[in-house]
């Protein structure tokens, strides 16, 4: 069979096809993410691969840049009074929404008097009650009045996204911020394009599309990051490749010390759990540093509390669980708990997390514990964790925990305060802890006293059955520009306006 003869017009015809389609990549950054979002109402989404995306079409009044200082961003300044009880902000003139309409203080109130009404549903509304009212003096200012000093707030001001005032319905599906890339289309579990915004205050990016590509198994993005699919991604990515990864020339990685962890999350009102001393026990069939060393490859830290070992509220002194499967037998022999029915343990499609129950599955057996182990889609997961208290255990993670504040009140107060206390975890004591310690000057003694003996007892009662500590990864192609690893995940494509392609 002869070859076909390619005429000069057919060559120039195929190269003209080649130029689109580079042009059409190069105008076109594929970002490689681990899930599906849960949606993209700031209000209610608590899951990190959603503010991955919110974080682009959305922005807060101040940011986490990746020195985690807190930097400007829809407001050019803050201030607390002296007594603590106002806090002020200045806002930017010449910001728009993706609609066209101008922001104002008046987005600001709404946002956050949205976040404030119960019939919101906003998890995270606990962390703002120490606002009584919003005053917006001008368009471009506002003002929290406080029922108390709240040592932390501005920092939990720095991860809400602000909303329109004239939010529709559909919100949830099809988002309106002031971002520097608004939403274009989404085909579920499979991408979500965004479209740069021309008008955005801080420049249009030099890139048109942001296409999320959603890849939960970390073997199989790699390998489309591998064959030019994916320009960048940050998230867990097969720990044993890092080594190779790293010195391949066509390839940045990056890696930073994260700001979460990972748990075991132990629903304290369900038998036989709802007994210390099984806690305990199963605290002590954790192997740590084995999965951090096999699972990890070394890419992560064994895990010892909610308070990053980094942080000057940690406490050396709490507890430890080292790997002791003998002193888990003794501790349930104690108890006297019947292990008759099976503990059901949940997780998501998350590689590393089906990795660590395939392990905890192993070590259970091993002293005749019978672990059932779901596999869920992520969506699903936290569905279940968020709405029901349908499991035993639980896999999950905790990212952003930048301040003692963040890292222990929603997770372990048994009231109002305690929104993702998803263990059903409650301790008088611990309430009190947490109440006073919200107040206090965080760079007081008194401060870190109060969350070094929340963090005895909590480590001490169990919870959680802390895994490993973060480490955040980096991973994109040489060609890309303007982009760099950030600690807070989050907030890693906050900056996506200023990415680069040269391709």
């Amino acid at each position: 069979m002869k070859r076909p003869i390619l005429t000069g017009a057919l060559m120039a015809a195929c190269a003209l096809v080649l130029l689109g389609f580079a042009q059409a990549q190069g105008d076109r950054l594929i970002i490689g993410s681990t899930s599906e979002v849960s949606g993209f109402d700031p209000l209610t989404a608590v899951d990190v691969p959603s503010f991955e995306r919110i974080n682009v079409i959305m922005e807060p009044l101040v940011v986490f840049d990746r020195g985690l200082g807190l930097q400007p961003r829809l407001a050019t300044a803050w201030q607390f009074s002296d007594d603590g009880l106002t806090l002020a902000f200045d806002l930017r003139e010449d910001v728009l929404f993706h609609d066209g309409r101008a922001f104002t203080s008046e987005d600001v109130r709404f946002t956050f008097e949205s976040v404030l009404d119960p019939d919101t549903g906003a998890v995270n509304r606990p962390l703002y009650t120490a606002i009584g009212t919003i005053d917006t003096p001008d368009p471009y200012r506002v003002v929290f009045n406080l029922n108390t000093p709240t040592a932390f707030l501005i920092n939990n001001i720095a991860r809400q996204p602000i909303v329109p005032a004239n939010a529709a319905e559909d919100f949830n599906l099809r988002p309106v911020g002031t971002g520097p890339y608004q939403f274009e289309s989404q085909v579920r579990d499979d991408r979500l394009v965004l479209r740069r915004f021309d008008d955005y205050w801080g420049g249009a990016g030099s890139i048109e599309f942001l296409e999320f590509r959603v890849i939960p198994e970390n073997a199989t993005r790699l390998l489309a990051f591998e064959a030019g699919e994916i320009d960048v991604t940050q998230g867990q990515l097969p720990p044993e490749e890092l080594p190779r990864l790293e010195e391949d020339p066509r390839f940045v990685l990056e890696r930073t010390p994260g700001t979460g962890y990972t748990y075991l999350g132990m629903n304290t009102i369900s038998e036989p759990l709802d007994d210390v001393r099984v806690r305990q026990a199963l605290n002590h069939l954790i192997p740590r540093e084995g999965i951090v060393e096999r699972v990890m490859n070394g890419n992560a830290f064994p895990g010892i509390s909610m308070i990053l070992p980094t942080m000057p509220w940690f406490n050396p002194d709490v507890r430890r669980y080292p790997y002791d499967p003998e002193l888990a037998r003794e501790l349930l022999e104690e108890a006297g708990v019947d292990f008759s029915e099976p503990l059901r343990l949940y997780t998501n499609d998350n590689a590393v997390r089906i990795q660590v129950a395939e392990i905890l599955n192993f070590e259970f057996s091993q002293i005749g514990l019978d672990l059932q182990v779901s596999i869920e889609e992520f969506g699903a997961f936290i569905d279940r964790i968020l709405n029901s208290d349908d499991y035993d255990m639980f896999i999950l993670g905790w990212g952003g925990q930048l301040d003692p504040d963040r890292a222990t009140i929603r997770q372990f107060h048994s009231g109002e305060p305690g929104s993702s206390n998803f263990t059903y975890y409650a301790n008088p004591r611990v309430d009190e802890l947490l109440d006073v310690a919200t107040a206090t000057d965080p760079t007081s003694q008194e401060s870190i006293d109060l969350y070094r003996e929340i963090q005895e007892i909590v480590v001490e009662e169990s919870p959680f059955a802390f895994i490993f500590y973060t480490e955040e990864t980096a991973l994109y192609q040489s060609y890309v520009g303007g982009w760099s690893v950030h600690p807070y995940s989050p907030n890693t494509y906050q900056d996506a306006h200023l990415i680069t392609k040269d391709r």
